[in-house]
């Protein structure tokens, strides 16, 4: 893990600050890890492939230099001609006769230029400082562990130092290194260090390496002093780095983690520090909707008139990715939340959720809510369920942690059949390789979660229209259910419906569209139709008619939007308007699909042609019918 983090910042430093703002000393004085610390990230940076690629490239083609010597030579020594050559024939200075020349006299001596091949060069010089300077480190460590009683522990340590600095020592014996001098400044903004193959990945290894030396996470400067080193604390830092990075992916876009980095007069810190809240920002445009994308680290929410913010005590995730309309998005929605913590002391998901056939009696019992080594376990899910309770407009509380579970071993809790809201725990692990298990079952859900909210015809926006109505708007709507019949005057919209799979649809997601735009029967923005007050469909393929009243502006969706929403073969943008249905079916007595469908005609509309007309129309021909 902090392998991964010290790769991170350094790749931030190297490409944001160009390494020159570092203040990178040559003497190694600090101790912010311990001496063995240190060589276990030494060696597993030694031992990477991308390591000794790096020195196999050095080596196989180390950069050169050309130096040039200039000689006296006599002019009868044999001199190959060039333009400098033949400027000197007409100098001064000691001259020597010519018999038969073409001209009476030459020089006497000529300066001839001598072009050869060096290594001593400053990447070359930076390569050998890098590599005396890890020898150094791991004599250090070498000593520091001689000095207490020897114990199998510091034997078997000191034998695996010894083996590393064998190694290291090995690659200086080179010849390319024996005419290289030694280093005078630091080469920050050297061109071949920061480009050149096998050069800039042993840049980059030195970088990181005295970053990962150098981190400084929490408020107390004595975090990693004396070997002491909050894992789970740990394990936080490196799940923001991993989710930061699937969610920049799922955007499309990547973060600035500049802020992470602050320069300080004695070197650089990594500022996520405990207390202190980082938010990266990001849009998205998915299914023509712009969303704004925030991830959080270390917000709390508390009571405020904020749109997410706590209704009892404050809570604090440890991350919290936050979904709302960008700015100037034709179709706003409600914001939703997602949180996130990370439990670096759980090893199975059954440990959090416990399993399918778990009895009731074990549910509620003491002993199924503790791990016996102490660590929480049903608590966790229960932290879950409070974020979801506490937190205005959260749709979804979910655990990252790193045990023993397979990467597609996965817990999702949907609280009705869609994806949102739902709680649950995904494997997010470090490696060896540097790719996090569990990384693309997290990205995939991001993905699903921008997809979700950016479907305008959800169930879930559905309901958070609903809420924010009834608890946000000082005029209510009239029950959808009222004994009372409509008004003579009440507008009504007469919606043709295709066929069967079309009426599922609008009983399904409980809206009903029409074209949009200037295709054949679509409508205008402006069409009075539009704003109606209720909807009577009739499907003259199934003899169905239903009765529902509108509850919404209208919202224009594109083909790809209706797509996404299982909408039947969608053709063009249609408008969409979200309806309540009633269920008075003596107002519609005598009514059928075919006299509606016949009305229409006679009134001169196209076939399946939408149209507006009063509620006293609708009523003299039920009683024609």
């Amino acid at each position: 893990m902090l392998r991964d983090i010290a790769e991170r910042m350094t790749e931030l430093v190297m490409d944001r600050f160009a390494v020159s703002d570092a203040s990178f000393e040559l003497d190694e004085t600090r101790d912010a890890v311990t001496l063995y610390q240190r060589f276990t990230f030494l060696r597993a940076l030694f031992e990477s492939e991308n390591f000794q690629r790096a020195l196999h490239e050095i080596i196989r083609r180390p950069h050169i230099a050309w130096d040039t010597t200039s000689e006296s030579v006599r002019a009868g020594a044999g001199i190959r001609a060039d333009s400098h050559i033949l400027r000197q024939f007409t100098k001064g200075g000691s001259r020597s006769a010519w018999p038969d020349g073409s001209l009476k006299s030459v020089p006497s001596h000529f300066n001839r230029a001598q072009t050869e091949a060096t290594h001593d060069t400053t990447p070359n010089r930076f390569v050998k400082f890098a590599l005396e300077h890890w020898v150094r480190i791991l004599g250090d460590i070498d000593r520091g562990l001689s000095k207490p009683q020897a114990t199998p522990a510091t034997t078997r340590g000191r034998r695996e130092i010894s083996a590393v600095k064998s190694q290291l020592e090995e690659v200086l014996h080179c010849d390319m290194f024996i005419d290289v001098g030694r280093l005078t400044r630091f080469p920050a903004d050297d061109q071949v260090l920061h480009k050149r193959e096998g050069y800039r990945d042993l840049f980059k290894a030195y970088v990181e390496t005295e970053f990962a030396a150098r981190l400084s996470w929490q408020s107390s400067p004595d975090v990693y002093g004396a070997g002491q080193r909050d894992v789970a604390t740990l394990y936080e830092y490196w799940a923001f780095i991993q989710l930061s990075q699937v969610v920049a992916e799922a955007v499309g876009h990547t973060f600035d983690l500049s802020p992470l980095v602050h320069t300080r007069p004695d070197g650089l810190t990594v500022g996520i520090r405990t207390g202190i809240e980082t938010v990266l920002t990001g849009e998205v445009n998915r299914l023509d909707r712009r969303m704004r994308v925030d991830l959080c680290f270390n917000r709390t929410y508390r009571r405020s008139a904020a749109s997410v913010s706590s209704w009892t005590r404050p809570m604090r995730p440890d991350y919290s990715l936050l979904i709302s309309p960008a700015s100037g998005e034709p179709s706003p929605f409600e914001p939703i939340a997602l949180h996130f913590d990370a439990k670096y002391r759980v090893d199975f998901v059954r440990e959090i959720f416990g399993v399918d056939n778990e009895g009731e009696n074990a549910a509620t019992s003491e002993s199924s809510t503790r791990l016996e080594r102490g660590g929480a376990l049903r608590d966790d899910l229960l932290k879950m369920h409070a974020y979801r309770d506490a937190i205005h407009r959260t749709a979804g509380a979910y655990v990252l942690y790193p045990g023993g579970d397979d990467e597609g071993e996965r817990r999702q809790y949907s609280e009705y059949h869609e994806l949102l809201p739902g709680l649950g725990a995904f494997v997010l692990r470090p490696t060896d390789t540097g790719i996090a298990t569990g990384t693309s079952a997290l990205r995939l859900f991001i993905s699903d979660v921008l997809d979700h909210v950016a479907m305008r015809l959800t169930k879930h926006e559905r309901s958070r229209y609903w809420l924010t109505e009834t608890y946000d708007r000082s005029t209510l709507w009239r029950s959808p259910q009222t004994r009372t019949l409509p008004t003579l005057d009440a507008s009504v919209l007469l919606g043709f419906v295709k066929d069967h799979d079309h009426w599922n649809w609008i009983r399904e997601r409980k809206s009903y569209n029409v074209r949009a735009g200037a295709r054949r029967g679509g409508v205008s923005p402006g069409a009075a139709l539009l704003s109606s007050q209720l909807l009577l469909l009739y499907c003259p393929s199934t003899q169905e008619i239903a009765f529902a009243r509108i509850v919404s502006d209208a919202e224009e969706i594109t083909e790809v939007g209706m797509a996404a929403a299982g909408y039947p073969a969608p053709r063009g943008n249609y408008w969409c308007i979200q309806i309540q249905w009633l269920t008075h079916e003596h107002w519609l007595h005598g009514l059928t699909s075919q006299a509606i469908d016949t009305y229409v005609r006679n009134r001169g509309a196209m076939y399946g042609e939408p149209i507006r007309v009063l509620w006293s129309d609708v009523m003299s021909l039920s009683e024609s019918a």
